[in-house]
């Protein structure tokens, strides 16, 4: 199952500053605004419980008071596919344009969301890998279930086959046999979910969101558009096959951190080096590089986080501004993920860019979830 425990905990880090907990303070009152925008925020949950592991799980209360803020604040909750291309062909959208994603298809979110959302008329998309459903596992939605919600306007996302950690190459796996199988995992779900449904929609959710340029290639090729984990909006210049969404559980679903995400602005990054996050046992202490282009933020305002670390960086503020980040401290096996923010200069809005480093152990295995 996708674990967020090791999601960034920057807002966490924010809140227990002064000007940063005020703003977040005021976003909550803020009137609703009218004005156009090119950029959007895509929200991504998965268990809506208060039974299951609070690392991916948010409460049904919590949950509720994550919509009422959505409603009393000026949000238009759009259908992802509409919000994608409407981005993606540069055409304005709402500025509080926002869409709502589920991973995996937990029973939860046909017994807690459904209901809610198709009482508020609000559209959402759900994530599957179709093995579980297929398995009969009783944690999940059924076909039956799903085929309901599909009809009510529910899109239904493609999740994988099996939900694999598609960074990891087997041992003794040449690079093209992984490279297909990882390619199966994506088209034989897609065959599942049209055998199932009415129009399944060409959307996919990287497992874990981990994903490499290798993995990300595939999913272009297949004319996917793909969905990761790391934080941070949907804008023109995202690369449309690994989008940004900004993870929400327990540890990151408190109502100060929840007022700025939903109102976050995509940092204009135009490359970022390395490419891949997929690192070596021996890769401790890896360095960030960034190229952004110029807009209504404040860079020599930029900061960036790993965790509770703020963390070392040097910046270039000539055109275009360059930015190079140092970890304070020797990565450990696992995902970890930096957060790079900057103020807007034209509101109180931040502009907001994630990248995940992938570990693994010291012998060169995999991480467990």
């Amino acid at each position: 199952m996708s674990n967020t425990s090791k999601a960034s905990s920057v807002a966490t880090t924010w809140i227990g500053l002064t000007a940063l907990a005020s703003l977040a303070l005021v976003a909550l009152f803020l009137p609703a605004l009218t004005a156009a925008a090119d950029s959007a925020v895509v929200l991504e949950y998965h268990h809506v419980s208060e039974e299951t592991p609070p690392s991916t799980s948010v409460t049904p209360k919590t949950f509720e008071r994550h919509m009422d803020y959505l409603a009393t604040n000026g949000f238009e909750v759009w259908p992802l596919p509409r919000l994608v291309a409407a981005v993606r062909a540069g055409r304005e959208v709402p500025e509080r344009a926002i869409a709502l994603t589920f991973d995996d298809g937990y029973r939860s979110v046909y017994e807690e969301v459904f209901p809610r959302l198709q009482a508020r008329g609000w559209p959402f998309t759900i994530f599957i890998s179709t093995a579980y459903l297929d398995g009969g596992d009783r944690n999940y939605v059924t076909w039956e279930q799903l085929r309901e919600m599909e009809a009510a306007g529910v899109t239904i996302g493609n999740h994988s086959v099996n939900h694999p950690h598609m960074i990891r190459q087997r041992e003794d796996e040449k690079e093209a046999t992984w490279l297909q199988r990882m390619r199966r995992e994506i088209v034989d779900a897609q065959a599942r979910l049209e055998q199932e449904l009415e129009r399944p929609a060409r959307l996919f959710a990287y497992p874990f969101g981990e994903f490499s340029p290798a993995v990300a290639a595939i999913v272009r090729k297949l004319d996917f558009v793909g969905f990761g984990q790391q934080s941070g909006a949907v804008g023109p210049g995202s690369d449309f096959s690994a989008l940004p969404r900004f993870p929400i559980a327990t540890a990151f679903a408190d109502m100060d951190s929840f007022a700025i995400k939903v109102r976050s602005r995509p940092l204009p990054v135009t490359g970022t080096r390395p490419e891949s996050g997929v690192l070596g046992p021996g890769d401790d202490r890896p360095r960030l590089r960034l190229t952004l282009d110029p807009g209504p933020y404040r860079p020599e305002a930029i900061r960036c986080y790993l965790g509770g670390d703020t963390l070392p960086l040097e910046l270039r503020t000539d055109n275009p501004p360059r930015l190079s980040v140092r970890l304070a401290r020797a990565l450990q096996p696992g995902r970890s993920k930096v957060n790079c923010t900057a103020p807007a200069t034209d509101g109180d809005q931040w502009f907001w860019y994630s990248f995940v480093w992938m570990k693994p152990l010291p012998d060169g295995s995999w991480y467990r979830e």
